[in-house]
């Protein structure tokens, strides 16, 4: 190739041409105008700047996929009237809050910029700003009711996938919040974060196969366990009637805080039940020795665990069981009791030595003093040890010491967990991991309470209203994860690495600064284990044209 100048109308003008041989002669075969003098010139001067914006891209795109998938989106379009609000629709206003949740936005003051600057804004293109107070003005109408046929929808589009619950595992917790004077949720009780000077917020969560959130209930802290559920037992057996699968089909899973001869009869009448004892009925089963324990396998964490069936008649009612046990679970909770034993000797040391000081401040009473060895023994630990107070002549001593017998009998339960249910049908093994599977819900409650998922705390809002909504939308933000775990079907794949890897994934918007119109969408670089998650989940589907 070579330049060649051209005058045309007493002007030059530079072009590109190529001559080949053909058949014996040149012939040109390319002519490429390049410019005059001045346009070849500015060409060479110019600098071509390449502007790039970076967007997350796998929680927005992957929950959003999901959301539309369970038929979250429709649900809430179809039941949250809409009335005069501008913008965005109902879903698209409480998807929101979800997404932005799930990236650390936790407050919604903050949801517009976070749009603004989000992957959403190429999705959503609303006419009017979003207002923090409609944000608000959508959460009021999560009322009870309309969260009820929110999540009733979402159960018929499961199960249309081929989600169809056949166990269902109840569990319950509770969230302190910095509400000081709320309506008739937020209550003091037995905070699980041990914030006892907090107003707390219960949350019962039922999940269905797939560890798929099925039923949430926010409740006052102050309600024990056991009475929450016998007022939930019947509301239960509603939702499931409600997307028209029969309760024979049905067992439910819960924790021994549930147990109670009502409530266990009351399961029973409507569904199959698998539950666990609590170690206070379990003393003579805790003696059958581990050589009688005739099954052995590895669960999913490759830990051995071994079993012995038995049959039993607890809560009045007749039942098959198994003692499970596990030589993992004996070490920790060895090391807890032997850590745990330590302190607490220490610590009413500590006391012995504080009594009858005859310095100034108040003097301690025997009342005041056994309140203090209560606070001081956790209460899985107070029955293993004696402990009282004698005050002669105004004196006060504490005799306080490890009961040996009780000791060796609680011993003799680390490791083991006694479970039961009304299906004689299922192998042993079968009976333990579905107890077992109660994990999953656990972990989920874990997530619930922690920053790096859909964290519940903080609660920025104080009516009943509004905080179940609250509580009712970061449920749906780990529907929404379990759901991309199902779709994905990796055993080895937790919540955590799929959360980790989908916040890896990012998008670049790629263009010149003369030229915005021919900006790209360009996928940023991902390692392997990324860029699967990222094809399993089809998220290419969800780049901006």
């Amino acid at each position: 190739m070579h330049f060649k100048i051209k005058t045309i109308s007493g002007h030059k003008y530079l072009y590109v041409i190529k001559n080949e041989r053909i058949d014996g002669k040149v012939v040109q075969t390319i002519q490429k105008y390049v410019g005059t003098a001045d346009q070849v010139y500015d060409l060479i001067m110019e600098t071509k700047e390449t502007r790039i914006a970076s967007y997350s891209f796998g929680k927005p795109a992957a929950l959003l996929k999901a959301a539309e998938e369970v038929g979250l989106i429709e649900a809430m379009n179809k039941h949250i009237d809409r009335k005069s609000i501008k913008g965005l629709t109902p879903a698209e206003y409480l998807l929101l809050i979800i997404i932005g949740r799930s990236e650390h936005i936790l407050s919604r003051n903050v949801l517009d910029e976070y749009f603004k600057e989000s992957l959403l804004k190429f999705f959503w293109n609303p006419s009017y700003k979003l207002s923090s107070q409609n944000f608000l003005n959508y959460m009021e109408r999560l009322d009870e009711e309309t969260i009820r046929k929110i999540e009733i929808d979402v159960s018929r589009t499961l199960i249309q996938k081929g989600i169809r619950p056949t166990k269902l595992t109840f569990d319950t917790t509770n969230f302190y919040t910095h509400i000081e004077h709320g309506e008739e949720l937020p209550k003091k009780g037995f905070s699980k974060d041990k914030r006892y000077d907090k107003n707390l917020i219960g949350v019962g969560l039922t999940t269905s196969n797939k560890n798929i959130p099925f039923q949430t209930i926010t409740y006052p802290a102050n309600i024990p366990d056991v009475t929450l559920f016998s007022g939930l037992i019947d509301n239960i057996c509603k939702r499931v009637e409600e997307i028209e699968i029969p309760l024979d089909e049905i067992t439910i899973v819960f924790d021994r805080g549930m147990n109670s001869i009502d409530n266990i009869e009351h399961v029973l009448d409507k569904m199959h039940v698998v539950g666990a004892l609590p170690s206070s009925m379990c003393k003579d089963l805790f003696q059958i020795p581990l050589s009688d324990f005739e099954e052995e396998w590895e669960n999913g964490k490759n830990n051995i665990i071994k079993a012995h069936r038995i049959m039993g008649k607890w809560y009045e009612q007749n039942f098959t069981g198994a003692i499970k046990y596990s030589e993992i679970t004996r070490r920790k909770q060895m090391h807890e009791w032997e850590t745990k034993r330590v302190m607490i000797l220490e610590k009413i040391e500590e006391l012995r030595s504080r009594l009858n000081h005859k310095g100034r401040g108040r003097k301690m009473t025997s009342k005041g003093l056994m309140n203090r060895v209560v606070d001081t023994v956790p209460k899985q630990y107070r029955g293993l040890f004696d402990y009282n107070v004698i005050e002669n002549e105004g004196k006060l001593q504490l005799n306080f010491s490890l009961n040996e017998s009780r000791e060796k009998e609680f011993l003799s339960g680390m490791g083991k967990t006694v479970v039961f249910t009304d299906k004689e049908n299922l192998a042993t093994k079968e009976i333990v991991e579905m107890y077992d599977s109660r994990n999953m819900i656990e972990e989920d409650i874990k997530w619930l309470k922690d920053r790096l998922l859909i964290p519940i705390k903080p609660v920025y809002v104080r009516k009943d209203v509004k905080i179940r909504a609250h509580v009712f939308l970061c449920v749906m933000g780990l529907l929404l994860h379990n759901y991309l775990l199902h779709l994905i079907d990796d055993p080895e794949l937790t919540i955590q690495k799929l959360a980790t890897n989908l916040e890896k994934i990012r998008m670049s918007l790629v263009y010149s600064a003369k030229e915005e119109k021919n900006a790209e969408f360009v996928i940023e670089e991902m390692n392997k284990e990324t860029a699967k998650i990222f094809t399993k989940l089809q998220l290419g589907k969800y780049i901006p044209s």
